[in-house]
C-alpha cells in the first residue's frame, strides 16, 4: 500500500523547531557509553544528526528533539521487556521497533543488557537508519530495516518476533490504513498466545479523523474508546483474539508547554499495549 509521510514545511522558522537543546540523563549517559561521544561534542552532535535529519522530513518531533526521550524506557512494560530480551534459550524473545526513526529505543535496550541480535528497527525512509548508524556508531552491530508496515511484510520476517513497538506512526494513518497496519504487524508476530503490540501516537479527546498541520488528509487520532473499537475489528478481520491491556490519554508530548500552538487543544498522547490471547 503506497504511503508518504504528509506534506510538511522543512523552514527552521517553524514554531516546533528548536535551533538548539540541552542533552542529560540517561540520553548522554546512552551517547557517551555506548556510543563513545566526547562529553563536550555530545550536544553538537545531537544537533548536527537532528539537522541531517529534519532536512529529510520536518517532522515536529524531530524540531523538538523528541528523540532524546526514550519514551520505552519510562514505560511500566519496559523491564519486562528488558528481562525477556534477556533470556537465554530457544524461545528467546525478539523485538520489533516500527517507526524508530533514529532508533533510540533500540540502542537503549542494547546498552541496558539486551543482545543486539535480539533487537531491530524498522523505518519507511531508509535515510534515518542511516543518521541513526552516524549518530549512535554502531553500523556493524545493529539490525536495521527499512518497511513499510501498510504492505504485507517478507516472509522471513512473519512469525520471527514476540513483541513489536508502533513507535509514533498510528496518527499518520487513516482508519483503514491502522486496520493494515495492525493486520501486517500481526503477522510478523509469533502466533502464540501473549506476544505484545504497544506504542504511543499523537491521540484526540473525542477520538475522530483530523486533518494534518497542512490539511492534506484526515488521519484517526484516538482516545480509549475508538482504540478498543479499533482492536476489535483488528481481531475480527484477522481471525485472532487480543486484549487491551493499555490505552490511555495523557499529557505527553509536552502538549501543554506553550509551544504548541498549532496543535488541536484536544490533543493529547495516546499510550497504548494490546496482548495476544
Amino acid at each position: 500500500m503506497a504511503f508518504a509521510p504528509p506534506r510538511a514545511d522543512a523552514s527552521t522558522a517553524q514554531q516546533w523547531f528548536e535551533d538548539t537543546t540541552t542533552v542529560d540523563g540517561d540520553f548522554r549517559t546512552l551517547l557517551e557509553q555506548y556510543s563513545h561521544i566526547d562529553p563536550d561534542k555530545v550536544v553538537s552532535h545531537v544537533v548536527g544528526t537532528r539537522n541531517r535529519a529534519w532536512a529529510v522530513h520536518p517532522y515536529p518531533c524531530l524540531g523538538q528533539f523528541r528523540f532524546l526521550e526514550l519514551n520505552l524506557a519510562k514505560r511500566g512494560l519496559y523491564k519486562n521487556l528488558l528481562a525477556s530480551l534477556k533470556e537465554e534459550g530457544s524461545t528467546k524473545s525478539k523485538f520489533l521497533d516500527i517507526g524508530c526513526c533514529l532508533g533510540q529505543d533500540v540502542r537503549k535496550l542494547i546498552h541496558d543488557g539486551a543482545p543486539s541480535s535480539t533487537v531491530v528497527g524498522a523505518e519507511l525512509n531508509p535515510a534515518f537508519l542511516e543518521i541513526g548508524y552516524d549518530l549512535f556508531k554502531d553500523q556493524d552491530c545493529v539490525t536495521m530495516l527499512a518497511l513499510n508496515i501498510l504492505d504485507d511484510p517478507p516472509l522471513a520476517l512473519k512469525g520471527t518476533f514476540t513483541s513489536v513497538q508502533l513507535g509514533m506512526i498510528l496518527h499518520l494513518f487513516t482508519w483503514d490504513e491502522q486496520v493494515a497496519a495492525f493486520r501486517n504487524t500481526i503477522q510478523l508476530l509469533q502466533a502464540h498466545t501473549g506476544v505484545r503490540i504497544f506504542g504511543q501516537a499523537t491521540g484526540n479527546l473525542d477520538g475522530t479523523p483530523t486533518a494534518s498541520v497542512h490539511g492534506t488528509r484526515a488521519t484517526f487520532k484516538h482516545n480509549g474508546e475508538s482504540f478498543r473499537r479499533l482492536v476489535e475489528q483488528v481481531s475480527a478481520t484477522t481471525g485472532t483474539n487480543w486484549r487491551v491491556v493499555t490505552a490511555e490519554l495523557d499529557n505527553g508530548l509536552s502538549i501543554f508547554d506553550g509551544k504548541r500552538t498549532w496543535d488541536d487543544p484536544k490533543t493529547r498522547r495516546l499510550v497504548f499495549d494490546v496482548e495476544r490471547l
